[in-house]
């Protein structure tokens, strides 16, 4: 990981208008038959993040069936599913 002062090699405004207009770019490239969008990195996991803040976090039934049996074995309610 790196951090980068982008205003100690030019003006920041001109850098988002350069970064906006690469990222145009992509989105408008010409796609692989069967693929619908072409990601950016960081993207995904933005809107993951999003979506997980509203709809919560997906487990597995088999997690809540053995957080379930931890839960008896140690008498402590259960998590709600």
């Amino acid at each position: 990981m790196a951090a980068i002062n982008v205003a100690a090699f030019g003006d920041v405004a001109v850098f988002k208008r350069s970064v906006d207009a690469l990222v145009r770019d992509f989105r408008s490239s010409r796609r692989t038959p069967g693929v619908e969008r072409i990601w950016v990195p960081g993207e995904r996991s933005h809107e993951t993040r999003a979506r997980r803040a509203s709809l919560g976090i997906p487990v597995a039934a088999a997690l809540f069936r053995g957080l379930d049996g931890v839960a008896d074995d140690l008498g402590i309610p259960r998590l709600v599913n």
